[in-house]
């Protein structure tokens, strides 16, 4: 890995992380000291056919970020500003947005939209353009401005730094590092959503009160159900990356994982989300559904579920797309199901099995698999009303 300011590995992460919207990239602000590389790293990453596009926002009118009023066939539209050109021709690249500190209110303002839909008046970016921005603290930036919640809101905060050594390297070899050419593969990004997704609903439905919170003083993120979908799409990429979480993981390794989490969600949730996945026990449930590996009927009961919430997610998956291991699967869950119940802790699972059933999504299986059938006839001894609403589709 070559040598990077603290912070840069994040922001690749982020850049390159599928955005809940389908977009590429989830927007991500850097914030930093004056002088200390963050505008000449991102603009570095520029290459013929990916541009990063530099857009001071303080020099610009909020028309600009909204679209031009234009009157087109005695209709008043909004015509997209000179400066998207490069990105229509590209198709993808980088939308910088520096010195963000330094935008007065309307402007802020104006960019709510842009960041979060990627929307100037009717125009569209391409959806393979990521959203960067940089800033220097209020206190510090030229003309400063504190950054309104509703913004703050829509990024993902990196702290940036760059260590003596990092700066000492550069000098000696008469340049920093080429960055790292990070790739997330869309498709198995989407599959290990489903993990992450049923790893924060176990969570919250220990910690409800932490869907919501307010920013600590000297901090912007705080969380939201939109950056909770942050947190989980940062967290997936990190899975295929490596940088997630394991019990033989050293820290150095899961830094850039801690360092998006707290970023999207604030110290308020991330704090104890990170003490949550550090107890955490559950097994890959694809490995469960493929066989192999057992359900430990040793875990917890918020344990057990997140691992079903998962497992019941790839399920429906493998239903959707009529794929050919799909019987086993069901077969696999039901008798995770059945060992749960005969462990005494039938209720963990209840509502996400008799969903299942009630929905009919085991109907057709189990006229194919009767193996199916059979398992859940002897789950309904621990689970009422299980085996009729079976017959009744």
């Amino acid at each position: 890995m070559p040598t990077l300011a603290d912070g840069a590995l994040e922001l690749l992460i982020a850049l390159q992380t599928p955005s809940p919207k389908g977009y590429r990239g989830v927007p991500v602000l850097v914030w930093g000291e004056p002088g200390v590389g963050k505008s000449t790293f991102i603009e570095s990453l520029s290459r013929p056919d990916y541009p990063v596009l530099t857009l001071i926002a303080s020099l610009h009118d909020p028309t600009d970020f909204n679209g031009l009023p234009t009157l087109m066939d005695g209709k008043v539209r909004f015509a997209p500003p000179e400066w998207v050109e490069p990105f229509e021709q590209a198709k993808q690249g980088i939308l910088f947005l520096d010195e963000l500190t330094t935008a007065p209110p309307t402007v802020q303002a104006a960019l709510l939209r842009l960041v979060l839909e990627r929307k100037l008046g009717a125009y569209s970016l391409p959806s393979e353009v990521s959203i960067a921005a940089a800033a220097n603290p209020p206190e510090i930036a030229a003309s400063g401005w504190e950054l309104s919640p509703p913004l703050a809101n829509r990024f993902v905060h990196i702290r940036w730094q760059l260590p003596s050594e990092a700066y000492r390297a550069a000098l000696e070899q008469g340049g920093f590092d080429p960055a790292p050419d990070l790739r997330v593969d869309r498709a198995q990004h989407a599959a290990r959503l489903v993990y992450w997704r049923a790893v924060v609903a176990g969570f919250l439905k220990r910690s409800p009160q932490l869907q919501h919170t307010q920013p600590a003083d000297g901090e912007y993120a705080f969380a939201s159900p939109r950056t909770w979908d942050y947190a989980i799409a940062l967290m997936a990429s990190c899975d295929l990356l490596g940088y997630a979480p394991r019990a033989d993981a050293p820290d150095r390794q899961t830094r850039p994982f801690v360092n998006l989490v707290r970023g999207a969600l604030g110290d308020g949730a991330a704090t104890p989300l990170l003490k949550y996945l550090r107890e955490l026990r559950i097994p890959d449930p694809e490995a469960v559904l493929k066989g192999e590996v057992r359900i430990d009927t040793g875990l917890r009961e918020d344990e057990l579920m997140t691992l079903f919430g998962a497992m019941t997610a790839l399920l429906l998956q493998a239903l959707e797309r009529n794929a050919p291991y799909t019987a086993d699967y069901a077969v696999r869950y039901l008798e995770g199901a059945l060992r749960v119940a005969q462990a005494g802790k039938p209720d963990a699972i209840y509502t996400l099995l008799r969903r299942l059933v009630r929905e009919g999504k085991f109907h057709q299986l189990a006229t194919r698999t009767p193996a199916i059938a059979e398992r859940i006839r002897t789950l309904a001894q621990y689970y009422e009303g299980l085996a009729e609403l079976l017959e009744k589709r």
